[in-house]
């Protein structure tokens, strides 16, 4: 990995682990109020141990994952769920304290009783990918096409190749057209090898990737090696026929006006069906007027977990879920697997199945 890209990643957990450090902080010491008696150098000691235990086994996952690290990143990580979890359950029972009077053990245990059920189910929730059927109608389509998008499926140090021969499983039963890849199919939380995405080889119908922020993060000639290696064909600011349809790849990127950039390079023809993969739901009015008729997204994931989609939804707008403007259709998929902390509250992973009709059908 280039010096560069692992300074960017040290800087990126130093600063996560200050709110990190923040957030473990709360948690404990709340805690400690509510069950009194418990001596505070043991709950330094948590607070210490939990806040480290998410950077280091980072680091040590990207430089030498064993199955040590990965142990102790799945457990920081979920950790991290539970922390969140604990704290805006800390601040209600807080704030329903200030009209009930709840003794403060019971007030203690319930917090503990509720977190541990939210808990259990965001981990049973987040473990299979949901197929989610939608139609969209595209008026320069000839004839019906029923394609799969999967988005931010994170194969890395939690979700590994069983979670994705489970993803193939259900793509097989599904039987689309193509398969259609909007970014973050690695996580970057630990290296990719060539037969990293071996189980899409299964797969009959065409295949097509194009990427997305984290496919960057442990090298994206890694990524295209391992897609190439399974037959996936690579749209980076490309284009592609399939069945009539123009299939679009604009490459993830954060420069202003980017997508718009792309789109005048590419050479495609306004006139007939065009479908864009862009991971971010962003610039969609650019899309829209280069004559995109649907525009497939990601990296939202929803929110993931209560309260992050109301946080998300402040800084991409479109959180998820179909949107349209007159003809012009925008699909914001909720993600297929999760990033950080193994978990669902609000949202389900998915496996889209997109049905396209033309619109006089």
């Amino acid at each position: 990995m280039e010096k560069s890209r692992i300074l960017q990643l040290t800087a990126f957990a130093a600063f996560l682990s200050l709110g990190y450090l923040a957030l473990n902080y709360f948690v404990f010491i709340s805690l400690s109020t509510f069950f009194q008696g418990i001596n505070l150098n043991y709950i330094y000691l948590f607070i210490g141990l939990a806040t480290i235990s998410f950077p280091v086994s980072m680091i040590v996952e990207q430089k030498s994952s064993n199955f040590l690290s990965k142990a102790i990143y799945l457990f920081s990580t979920t950790w991290m769920g539970i922390a969140l979890y604990f704290a805006w359950v800390i601040i209600a029972i807080f704030l329903i304290r200030l009209i009930i009077p709840i003794p403060l053990e019971v007030a203690g245990t319930l917090i503990i009783a509720l977190v541990s059920i939210i808990t259990i189910y965001s981990l049973i929730n987040s473990y299979n990918a949901h197929e989610k059927h939608i139609k969209i109608p595209i008026d320069k389509l000839d004839s019906p096409i029923n394609l799969v998008q999967l988005s931010d499926v994170h194969i890395g140090s939690v979700r590994n190749s069983g979670f994705l021969k489970r993803v193939v499983s259900k793509i097989k039963d599904i039987n689309p057209d193509a398969v259609l890849i909007t970014g973050d199919l690695a996580d970057g939380s630990s290296a990719i090898y060539e037969n990293t995405f071996y189980p899409f080889k299964e797969l009959k119908m065409p295949i097509f990737f194009t990427p997305g922020n984290h496919d960057s993060y442990f090298g994206i000639e890694n990524v295209f090696r391992a897609l190439k290696f399974a037959d996936v064909h690579i749209l980076e600011n490309d284009m592609i026929e399939f069945k009539g349809i123009q299939i679009i790849g604009a490459a993830y990127s954060m420069r202003r006006n980017n997508l718009r950039n792309v789109l005048n390079e590419i050479n495609f023809d306004p006139e007939q069906a065009a479908i864009l993969m862009y991971h971010l739901p962003s610039e969609w009015d650019a899309a829209r007027e280069n004559g995109i008729d649907l525009q497939l997204s990601g990296h939202t994931h929803h929110g993931q977990f209560y309260p992050f989609n109301l946080l998300v939804k402040l800084v991409f707008p479109y959180l998820g879920g179909l949107y349209k403007k007159g003809k012009d259709h925008l699909y914001v998929s909720a993600g297929t697997g999760t990033w950080g902390p193994p978990m669902r509250l609000g949202s389900r992973n998915e496996i889209t199945v997109i049905e396209l009709e033309p619109s006089n059908h």
